[in-house]
């Protein structure tokens, strides 16, 4: 092996520097990207396209920030969906400009909440719940554009408003500021104000509607040069003679912006209105980087008219130039990296090209001279494998040998069981027969005699099993009348169908149909399928029996209105012993698949389909004539009779209708604790009822929903739970209690006769406390009970947080047990509210004050404020050991209204201040 490495050592060491010289080729790491997202609300007017251009421009400097821009196009709706298509492509930071306050806060709220941070520009929301604010004072521009008009016309004058959107906070604020400049002076008042929508033509028909009260009007106001225009417009449409001064608000530059209205004299004066582009770009990358950003940025406004318009626009175009410039400038640095990268490809390629040239030459060399060496080896290797050969057939021998004295030991002990079971039936059936067994033991031993019936008819069926599968058993078809066949089949199941309330019917397509099979050997399929259906099937069901000729083939339907199954069991119920989760205990196990076995020696098939709930429904298909059997599978005899082999199923079956349902206790609180039982066989819950009833309140219910449904009703001391039960399983049924906080902390047995490693991890996988195999000793059970009971107390004084009763025993009535757990999910849920109070408590519980404390005071020894204080001192404490939080977060957490107070009682309780008693624990 050594001689081989060294022989090879250049290729290695070749390919380590070939790849070597690759890799320190590649260029370095991209830098970390950002993901920013920008929502805006409409896009359609050149201010926001202003915005939009300045955030490009300053993005071009950050090739390192992917942008996604969305516009709603003036639309509340469309803009909370377009945040959520921004929140599904993981931005890192979000940009919003709201269309409108009130319905946009929720959006941002639920934003901050998924941990992404909010810069609002422009608009604002309800509250400050957001990262940072980027806008202008427009309750300052308002005020500003008033003093002009009072400065323009003087202390007297009738002015018309026209507002932006209703519900959009720049025009609210606007209109603030506004009315506040016309209120201080004399005689300037607010003649009308309409709401022009932020558009030219909304304004236009807005103004030609009330066109007649302009002739009145001694200035104009509008919140954005847009509808500046339109009113200008309208003025000289009906009053051309009439200049009356009209202010704007934004002062863009470009064609047609404010800069060139004002420029042009179309309107009197624009308040400049920042476009907020690049300083929402760079307090997004200080926030990205952790880099210390304000929260609020109002920026400042000036009135631009006559006097100062001309150096704007110099200034405007001088800024528009240098823009040019830095996209030129980038465009020519991308042509330059994707010169260079082609550059550095080409150099690549030809390094690793040099590197492949060497390594193939010199493993050309290598190979040739090991070629002798793999020559001679590969000859002494032919006669080890020709050897290994050999000795596996021999082996497979041996194993063929040992697979059939297993399979016979296994026959062998399956015909033994016969034996016993035989003295087992027999006298059972003879004790049922004599009325003093009865009176003394008659359920215990009815009980017994049926199941030994049900274990007689397992035997049964390994036995046909084996004889099928393994020993190659040849049917003996005949031809019969299968019509007929499946009628006589049914007739037993009729009175039990009454007795069941089940209703059972046969609805054949014609009254004879020929078809060849074997008569013992599809009696045992089908009475399988006839007796699960049984077993699946409630009261006031139905099962039907359907026969029908389908081409060459002959179809049987056994439809029933049962629990149904879930599709992952539908693939797996033939198989061997297969049991699903949630079937009954009597479920599939190995009949199922000794009814598959014995349809394909027939050459036919067998399908199911089923829905969870719905029932199930399994389809026999059988080939009509003979052709496709051997003359060995063919009967000789003529008119031969089933022999009826399988009886015990019939008798398993009706054995069920001899149960007696319980009924359930109304007595409750008597015992110091109770028990939950969870079983759908019924003389298993019968027995285990019978056994634990005398030391415990018991309980009990054989479906999952109701389970859980009873648990939290009662919520028992032990819960008892088979993992086999209708609709839910016992492991589905633990998760969903473990999960509530009204169940959690109840403890939980989980019977099962699943004993593989696997599924006792599956079940602690479920939060299973004890994990119980099946068969075990009702003394086990009970004393695996106590323990549960006894740990949970000590558990329950040292770590959980419910109410800790005084140290003598008490026992509690149902309404006490139910009021405590009420009262401690209360304050659990509210421990983090301040003003959270005794009257809160009797609200939510449904309690008076004097009765709540009285029942408190009683039951737990302390008042109401002073379990408050006590949980919440508790929770700070676990807080302070296991959280990551400083002493003000803490504070609120629990509680508390002020850090100070915190501190104060916290060192009353535990003899150090917060601060102190985390520096300990450390």
């Amino acid at each position: 092996m050594n001689a081989i490495f060294f022989n090879r050592f250049p290729i290695v060491l070749l390919l380590v520097l070939g790849f070597g010289l690759i890799l320190s080729c590649k260029t370095a790491k991209k830098n970390n990207t950002f993901t920013i997202g920008f929502s805006q609300c409409t896009g359609n007017d050149l201010w926001r396209r202003n915005m939009l251009a300045e955030m490009l421009t300053e993005l071009s400097l950050h090739p390192e920030v992917d942008f996604h821009y969305l516009e709603a196009g003036g639309n509340s709706e469309t803009q909370r969906a377009q945040v959520d298509t921004l929140i599904d492509k993981e931005i890192d930071l979000l940009v919003i400009s709201p269309n409108e306050a009130e319905p946009l806060t929720a959006t941002v709220k639920k934003v901050m909440d998924r941990g992404i941070p909010v810069i609002v520009i422009d608009r604002e929301i309800k509250g400050r719940d957001y990262t940072a604010f980027i806008g202008s004072d427009n309750v300052e521009i308002g005020e500003m554009a008033g003093q002009y008009l009072s400065q323009l016309i003087g202390d007297k004058g009738r002015v018309i408003e026209i507002m932006g959107l209703l519900g959009s906070s720049p025009a609210i604020d606007r209109g603030k500021g506004f009315a506040k400049a016309i209120n201080r002076s004399k005689g300037l008042t607010i003649a009308k104000t309409v709401y022009g929508d932020w558009m030219e033509d909304t304004t236009k028909n807005m103004l030609s509607d009330m066109h007649r009260q302009l002739a009145s009007i001694d200035a104009i106001f509008a919140h954005n040069d847009n509808m500046a225009l339109g009113a200008r417009k309208i003025l000289h449409k009906y009053y051309p003679e009439k200049h009356i001064p009209i202010i704007g608000v934004d002062a863009c530059f470009g064609e047609g912006g404010g800069l060139d209205m004002v420029y042009d004299g179309k309107i009197t004066a624009s308040l400049i209105y920042p476009t907020f582009g690049k300083e929402a770009i760079r307090t997004a990358l200080d926030i990205l980087r952790g880099q210390p950003f304000k929260k609020e940025n109002k920026l400042s406004s000036i009135v631009i008219d006559s006097t100062n318009v001309r150096v704007m626009k110099m200034q405007a175009a001088m800024i528009s130039s240098q823009k040019d410039d830095i996209y030129s400038q980038r465009k020519l640095l991308d042509e330059q990296k994707i010169v260079y990268k082609s550059q550095q490809a080409v150099l690549n390629a030809i390094i690793v090209l040099l590197v492949l040239s060497l390594i193939f030459g010199s493993i050309v060399v290598i190979l040739l001279r090991d070629n002798r060496k793999i020559n001679k080896n590969l000859a002494k290797k032919n006669l080890e494998i020709d050897t290994q050969r050999k000795q596996l057939i021999e082996m497979s021998k041996q194993a063929a040998a040992g697979t059939e004295a297993r399979l016979n030991f296994f026959t062998n002990i399956t015909h033994e069981l016969r034996t016993p079971l035989t003295l087992i039936l027999s006298p059972i059936e003879d004790m049922a027969k004599d009325t003093r067994l009865l009176s003394l033991a008659g359920d215990k031993i009815k009980a017994v005699q049926r199941n030994s019936v049900r274990l007689l008819n397992i035997v049964n069926q390994l036995l046909d099993f084996r004889k099928i599968e393994i020993e190659g058993y040849v049917i003996q078809a005949s031809p019969n009348n299968l019509v007929s066949f499946i009628r006589d089949l049914m007739e037993p199941f009729k009175i039990y169908a009454l007795k069941r309330q089940v209703q059972l019917s046969f609805v054949p397509a014609e009254k004879e149909i020929s078809v060849w099979f074997d008569l013992n050997m599809l009696d045992k399929a089908l009475l399988n399928l006839l007796s699960n259906a049984f077993k699946f099937v409630n009261a006031g069901g139905f099962i039907k029996v359907y026969v029908e000729r389908m081409g060459s083939d002959v179809s049987i339907k056994i439809k029933d209105s049962g629990i149904g199954m879930h599709e992952k069991d539908i693939t797996l119920i033939f198989d061997p012993y297969y049991q699903a989760d949630n079937a009954p205990a009597n479920g599939f196990g190995i009949g199922l698949s000794l009814a598959k076995e014995i349809i394909t020696k027939h050459k036919g098939q067998i399908q199911v389909e089923s829905k969870k709930g719905l029932g199930s429904t399994f389809i026999v298909i059988l080939p009509l004539g003979s052709q496709h059997l051997s003359d060995r599978e063919k009967l000789t005899l003529h008119n031969p009779s089933p022999q009826r082999a399988e009886k015990t199923s019939i008798q398993e079956i009706y054995s069920d209708t001899e149960i007696q349902e319980m009924e359930q206790s109304e007595q409750w609180g008597v015992k110091e604790h109770s028990l939950l039982i969870v079983e759908d066989n019924p003389d298993l819950l019968n027995y285990l009822v019978t056994e634990l009833s005398d030391k415990y309140d018991v309980f009990f219910t054989s479906s999952g929903p109701e389970a859980i449904r009873l648990a939290r009703e009662k919520v028992p001391d032990l819960i008892i739970t088979d993992n086999v039960i209708p609709e839910l399983s016992g492991k589905e049924v633990c998760r969903t209690l473990k999960s509530d906080f009204k169940t959690s902390h109840i403890p939980i047995i989980l019977l099962t006769a699943q004993a593989s490693s696997e599924q006792v991890i599956s079940g602690m996988d479920a939060l299973v406390d004890m994990y119980i195999t099946k068969p075990f000793l009702i003394k086990n059970l009970s004393a695996s009970i106590r323990a549960l009971i006894h740990n949970r107390k000590v558990l329950k004084t040292h770590f959980t947080s419910a109410i800790e009763l005084p140290t003598e025993s008490v026992k509690l009535s149902a309404m006490d047990r139910k009021l405590l757990n009420d009262f401690s999910s209360v304050v659990e849920e509210n421990l983090s509210n301040d003003r959270f109070c005794v009257e809160d408590i009797c609200r939510l519980i449904g309690i008076s004050r004097m009765h709540l404390y009285r029942k408190i005071r009683s039951l737990t020894g302390m008042t109401v404020n002073e379990y408050l204080l006590e949980r919440r001192l508790k929770k700070a404490s676990y807080l302070l050991q296991h959280e990551s939080l400083n002493v003000a977060e803490i504070t609120y957490a629990v509680g508390f209204s002020s850090p100070s107070y915190f501190s104060t009682t916290f060192k009353a309780k535990f003899g150090y201040s917060p601060s102190q008693y985390k520096s300990k624990i450390k």
